[in-house]
């Protein structure tokens, strides 16, 4: 059985059979199918699942996918041409132990239904259970400024250790800050990527996402081999709204893409709470005239607490992982940079945003303590780091 990874880096089952013992018109093949078809797109893919019940009754349908979207589409969804697309799709999956989940799996995400293009499947590695906790996504500026990057890992920080899910996009700036933030508070986080699990972006971020994976969740719409596109991030931006049952800003500005986000959460219904910053700063001034326009004032976690009215939620046990005290802040912030994947010294000192001095002391005490190791291309996870 193909599995996604466990929080601990152990496998969990993705809830389908191996491609070769698959029936080939399963719900799976069927989704898969629906993704591929050209033209069809998930608004009114996502109208025919409604009406149809599931990826397999649109299959068996094709009269309403030419009633809905035409002749040329339901001839493309039925064309014996996409059967091998399907099956390379199915494969890839099984290779790297990617979960799939079509829309009518009862695990399915019931937030995702409440949109009206949702996606017919889902691709996962993790945990999928992490959606049924409180949950909240953290978005703002890719050029987000230091002080935004440590607010962004401090709320990520503080709202995982009170058992809150932070979700966000994998992007440089607030995003990973948040990430990183809610790995340290050792609730794990949830990535939503706008490409296939297989192609990270930024590339940079490659060994958080395998941290990701390995301790939370990372799912995407878009199959293994997906390339990221600019318009997938608005896509993968509705997705996060709809998950959310808030929406955090750290910083943006009055063009960025978070404000996409903040669209598709007001749209949903979704509260929206925003960071303040200065007047004179070009990143504050989107989430300043958020807060002027009515969203809520974000300062700490407690005040998304108070704001949510979920008082101080009781962290999950099978949610968390030991953390460790003995860490310094510079320290934790490396290791939750590292992964399996080498990363350079470059890079960790440009991620931690700390004065290389800091950061090369503390690369040796890591060392020491067996929790990093180095290697020629940089520095990865060591034993005790895990």
């Amino acid at each position: 059985m193909p599995r996604g990874r466990s929080p601990g880096g152990g496998l969990v089952g993705s809830g389908r059979t191996l491609t070769g013992t698959e029936p080939a018109g399963g719900e799976v093949a069927a989704a898969v199918r629906l993704h591929l078809t050209p033209g069809l797109g998930d608004r009114r893919g996502g109208r025919l699942l409604r009406e149809l019940g599931s990826a397999r009754g649109v299959v068996d349908h094709p009269e309403r996918v030419e009633a809905v979207a035409g002749a040329r589409v339901a001839r493309s969804l039925t064309a014996p041409s996409l059967d091998r697309e399907v099956e390379a799709v199915l494969r890839r999956c099984d290779a790297l132990e990617i979960g799939l989940v079509p829309w009518a799996d009862p695990r399915y995400p019931p937030p995702l239904r409440e949109v009206h293009d949702p996606p017919p499947l889902l691709f996962f590695q993790g945990d999928l259970q992490r959606w049924k906790k409180r949950r909240v996504a953290v978005v703002g500026s890719r050029k987000a400024t230091p002080t935004g990057r440590r607010t962004a890992e401090r709320l990520g920080r503080d709202l995982s250790r009170v058992g809150v899910g932070v979700w966000s996009g994998l992007a440089l700036g607030v995003d990973g800050a948040a990430h990183r933030g809610a790995l340290e508070g050792g609730g794990g986080t949830v990535a939503v990527l706008g490409a296939g699990l297989d192609c990270p972006y930024p590339l940079a971020h490659r060994p958080l996402l395998q941290r990701i994976a390995r301790e939370g969740l990372v799912f995407s719409e878009f199959p293994p081999g997906t390339r990221p596109r600019p318009h997938h991030f608005p896509r993968r931006n509705r997705i996060l709204a709809a998950m959310a049952e808030a929406v955090i800003v750290v910083e943006a500005t009055p063009g960025s893409g978070a404000l996409i986000t903040v669209d598709h959460a007001q749209d949903l219904g979704r509260p929206v709470l925003a960071v303040p910053g200065s007047v004179e700063s070009e990143q504050s001034r989107g989430t300043n005239a958020l807060i002027r326009d009515g969203a809520a004032l974000v300062l700490e976690a407690q005040d998304v607490l108070d704001h949510l009215q979920w008082g101080t939620p009781s962290p999950d046990p099978a949610f968390l992982r030991p953390t460790s005290d003995s860490l310094t802040p510079c320290e934790a912030r490396i290791t939750a940079l590292l992964g399996p994947v080498p990363l350079p010294l470059e890079e960790v000192l440009e991620h931690t945003g700390l004065p290389p001095s800091r950061v090369l002391a503390a690369l040796t005490g890591l060392e020491i303590a067996d929790r990093i190791r180095r290697v020629p291309e940089g520095w990865v996870l060591g034993p005790g780091g895990r």
